[in-house]
């Protein structure tokens, strides 16, 4: 994403602009708030005036009837007066002068037994209301009281000659009070009423009487006055008419049920409102005098840095683009006395051009050194995994261009393993080094040909029209390697596995070819090595069997669903019992039983044979353990050893574990192993078989005669028991060969001091021959199936008696 470019005088300025505003609104707050302060000031002023006001002359006309009663009182000479009439006739004689001389509205003459006397109007509530506290207390009640009107209501006791207390109450107008309150503040003032409720308006209000009615009207008539009541009369209210500012307050004066009177004053404050607005503008137009100053001031102070520093920066990114020479042609300093931060800058920059320029040369130099690293074996020079990536996307990305397909060849050195185990890891890479000469001379200049890891190679053929183009090629590859390695005074014999895979489809995957070869040199491997195979989907599919067998045999373990099955093992002439060879049984939850012949061969070289191996030895224990319990001490358990079992190197340890562990001896224990199993490595498989028969275990080869059958082999290895496998037990009775087969075998391991053991014995007339021939063990159906290890005991109970056959046998098949 592209960044904005703001120069660094446009950000200067900006960042005086914003101080400036800043400091504007800051002014502007203080002088809003200074204004506020002046009319809440002004506000309670006024309100304090008013307040006093009034009761200054409230005062003033409480004190003048006070002594116009006390003058009254002497003039009829009261204390002489028995009769209350002649009071009221006085009273009504006094009245028109009370009108005229004090502003008195009216007044009553009300006795003890509240009887008017006199009045001048009708009596309300509030005038008895007046007299009877009057009477109460004989003294003076005052009250200001409003309905219609506001009045002043004075009430004043009086006792005649006789002792009888009478009241006088006069009501006094307002009228002269506002006048008075108006010219003592130089505001206008008005009695106003309101409903007595939360939600009164100001616009709401009825005048009761006002110094200036007109102006009240239109005060009312401002949007300002649709203001509540309660907040006015809190903060009181500012209000615009023409070119003239009012504050308003209100002070409250009465309260009826229904009403709320309160005492308007409306005051002049435009002269305030002006001088604020004045302030103002000066503030505003000082601002930006100092605004202007100051930008004329930074641009000229500034302008010469900022020059500079565009220059450098339009000069940097030169640096970026690696053009140095252009860099160094501008000048970037200027010849002055002193010298600052820009020309440190500038000579720094100068002199970072030739580090960077040398720096550059280097990198360049470098990463011509790391693309060789990176696409190419260091040990064989040919292209490595990364370049075949990079060339078979290619490749397939061109077959729609080229109208031509891409094989793909997968190879992988047979046995190399060895190599490395029997003359160690320097002689393995030399020998390395040989294949990919031989590979390299193998192909065409157009193919590319890498080493994919390890001992592995692989090889890309483009422009090619069906995978039968590729056949020549494998075939060459193949009859390069029947000439031995010579590698200083050793001689290898090397042969390798290829797996053939091929597209003429633009959208197939790269790493699918290669997954492809891979499965089908592997089945290439499988059947003997020294050849090459074409993929198909079959092969898919028995590699993805494979791989869902693996992962069934891992949670049949975890659940439990292994158990052995143990065939018993007879002495040909004596019948007694030797032992038991332990098979293991799968019986899977939905398949129901799985054969060994399904799940042994396809789980033989993986990680998870291993672990079941280490399974079925701990079972064999456990069921040696059991046989003791029962009686039979001399038994033996027959074990068989997968490949990757016998060369594991935990295997001693875990054996010799269990042997403390159950307290049993070696020698009641057999590990047989397949002449393929010893084969693979006779010098590893020898000094296994030593380590363990120093602890005592013995060794039987099963299914002898099917494999290599070399009596070098065997004569070399401590082997205890040779066993004769069932395939030519089957035909001794009817093919004279395999008759002859048998009975040389048994007389050779007889004569290198071994015990035979005969598999698949079936019939009275196989036993009986095998008997004459010398054979030392039976084992077959002739005696018995393999018993499931919960029906082991049962089943002794039945055909074992110490520890000889009972019965004669029956012949049963499965």
């Amino acid at each position: 994403m592209n960044k904005l470019f703001v120069s660094v005088p446009t950000k200067l300025l900006l960042l005086v602009i914003s101080a400036l505003l800043l400091l504007s609104a800051g002014i502007s707050v203080m002088s809003i708030d200074r204004l506020n302060k002046e009319f809440k000031r002004f506000q309670v002023e006024k309100i304090q005036q008013g307040q006093d006001q009034l009761k200054l002359h409230s005062d003033i006309a409480k004190n003048q009837l006070g002594l116009w009663i006390e003058s009254f009182t002497d003039m009829v000479q009261l204390d002489s007066i028995d009769d209350n009439q002649t009071l009221a006739l006085a009273i009504e004689r006094q009245f028109d002068a009370l009108q005229i001389n004090h502003n008195v509205d009216n007044a009553w003459l009300i006795d003890s037994n509240e009887n008017l006397l006199y009045q001048s109007s009708a009596a309300n509530s509030d005038i008895r209301s007046a007299a009877n506290s009057a009477l109460k207390t004989q003294q003076p009640w005052y009250q200001l009281t409003c309905d219609k009107r506001c009045l002043q209501l004075i009430a004043v006791p009086l006792i005649n000659a006789n002792g009888e207390s009478v009241v006088i109450v006069m009501t006094i107008s307002l009228v002269d009070i506002i006048y008075a309150i108006n010219q003592a503040l130089n505001s206008e003032i008005a009695v106003v009423s309101f409903a007595n409720n939360e939600q009164a308006l100001i616009a709401n209000g009825l005048f009761v009487s006002s110094s200036n009615l007109a102006l009240m009207k239109q005060i009312l008539k401002q949007d300002a006055a649709n203001a509540l009541v309660k907040k006015v009369k809190q903060l009181g209210l500012q209000v615009g008419i023409a070119k003239s500012s009012y504050l308003i307050n209100l002070m409250p004066l009465a309260q009826t049920d229904n009403r709320q009177f309160f005492l308007l004053l409306a005051d002049d404050v435009s002269s305030i409102t002006e001088e604020y607005s004045q302030y103002r503008l000066q503030f505003l137009l000082s601002a930006l005098l100092i605004f202007i100053t100051l930008a004329v001031f930074v641009y000229f102070v500034t302008n010469p840095f900022t020059n500079r520093i565009l220059k450098l920066s339009n000069a940097l990114p030169l640096l970026a683009r690696k053009e140095f020479e252009k860099f160094r042609l501008i000048q970037l300093n200027r010849r002055r006395l002193f010298a600052d931060e820009l020309d440190i800058v500038a000579d720094s920059a100068t002199e970072l051009s030739y580090e960077l320029e040398q720096l550059n040369i280097e990198v360049e130099q470098k990463t011509k050194e790391l693309e060789n690293i990176a696409m190419y074996d260091l040990l064989t020079g040919l292209p490595n995994r990364n370049m075949l990536n990079y060339h078979l996307r290619k490749s397939v990305a061109n077959i729609a261009r080229y109208k031509h397909g891409v094989a793909v060849l997968f190879l992988d050195l047979d046995d190399f393993k060895k190599v490395n185990d029997s003359h160690g890891h320097s002689e393995g890479d030399k020998l390395l080094i040989e294949a990919a000469n031989r590979l390299r001379v193998s192909v065409r200049n157009i193919d590319l040909a890498c080493r994919f890891g390890g001992d592995e190679f692989v090889v890309v053929l483009s422009h090619v029209n069906s995978e039968v183009d590729a056949i020549p090629v494998a075939e060459q590859i193949l009859e390069s390697f029947k000439a031995p390695i010579k590698i200083g005074s050793s001689i290898f014999y090397v042969s390798t596995s290829i797996g053939i895979s091929y597209c003429r489809d633009e959208i197939s995957k790269p790493e699918q070819l290669i997954s492809q070869a891979d499965i089908a040199m592997y089945e290439a491997k499988d059947n003997g090595g020294g050849q090459y195979h074409i993929y198909h989907q079959d092969m898919y599919q028995r590699v993805a069997h494979r791989v869902m067998m693996e992962t069934e045999v891992r949670q049949a373990l975890a659940k439990g669903q292994f158990s052995l099955s143990l065939q018993p093992q007879v002495m040909a002439k004596s019948k007694k019992i030797y032992g038991f060879e332990a098979l293991l049984r799968w019986r899977h939850p939905e398949k129901g039983m799985i054969s060994p012949d399904d799940f042994i061969p396809i789980l033989e070289n993986s990680e998870h044979m291993v672990e079941l191996g280490y399974w079925v030895i701990r079972r064999c224990f456990e069921i040696v353990k059991q046989l003791q319990r029962y009686g039979l001490k001399d038994v033996r358990i027959a074990m068989n050893l997968s490949a990757g079992q016998f060369v594991d190197g935990n295997l001693p340890q875990y054996l010799h574990a269990l042997l403390r562990e159950f307290s049993l001896p070696a020698r009641l224990f057999e590990l047989e192993l397949t002449e393929q199993t010893l084969v693979k490595d006779i010098d590893r498989a020898i000094e296994m078989m030593n380590n363990l028969r120093t602890i005592g275990f013995s060794f039987a080869i099963d299914d002898f005669g099917t494999g290599y059958s070399s009596l070098a082999y065997i004569k070399k290895m401590p082997v205890d028991v040779i066993k004769i496998d069932k395939s030519f037990i089957f035909g001794m009775l009817e093919n004279h060969a395999d008759y002859q087969i048998i009975t040389s075998t048994i007389a050779m391991v007889k004569n290198l001091g071994l015990t035979v053991v005969a598999e698949g014995v079936e019939s009275s007339a196989q036993l009986r021959s095998l008997s004459e021939s010398n054979c030392d063990i039976i084992q077959g159906y002739y005696f018995s199936k393999p018993v499931p290890e919960k029906e082991l005991l049962a089943f002794l109970d039945n055909h074992v008696v110490d520890g000889c056959w009972k019965t004669a046998p029956q012949v049963t098949f499965q």
